[in-house]
């Protein structure tokens, strides 16, 4: 299945920013958790999973991921960019069977929802060299 960009938006007046993403639905999200990497090491990558689905917002900064679907054999030319900014609210939807990358720079931040608890897909933690 391919990846998804749900597209949200900013409403800024007088009290300030608001920054959303109406057309998420959230009913299948069991956890979440926010990724830095750090000022080392800015690429996190390729995590893979056959079952779980990961949505990414972000919440600072711009976070690029690549996103590869999973075969046999690893693509190189197959990966598709996406650039996730604070500044221009969206959700990228990665539903099982991809492998992502995460690059930031600059503290940026990413938060991630997932749609299993941790360890309830036995085995679909997977890992390749970035």
């Amino acid at each position: 299945m391919n990846p998804v960009l749900i597209q949200g938006g900013m409403h800024t007046d007088a009290r300030g920013a608001l920054r959303f993403c109406n057309g998420f639905d959230m009913s299948a999200v069991k956890r979440f958790y926010i990724i830095a990497n750090s000022v080392e090491q800015p690429v996190r990558g390729w995590i893979g999973h056959k079952r779980e689905t990961k949505w990414f917002f972000p919440v600072k900064g711009t976070t690029a991921i690549k996103v590869e679907p999973m075969s046999e054999s690893t693509c190189s030319t197959c990966s598709t960019r996406f650039n996730l900014s604070a500044t221009s609210p969206s959700v990228l939807k990665i539903p099982g069977g991809n492998w992502f990358c995460i690059e930031q720079h600059d503290g940026a931040e990413v938060m991630v929802f997932s749609d299993c608890k941790v360890g309830e897909y036995e085995n679909d933690d997977l890992r390749r060299p970035i």
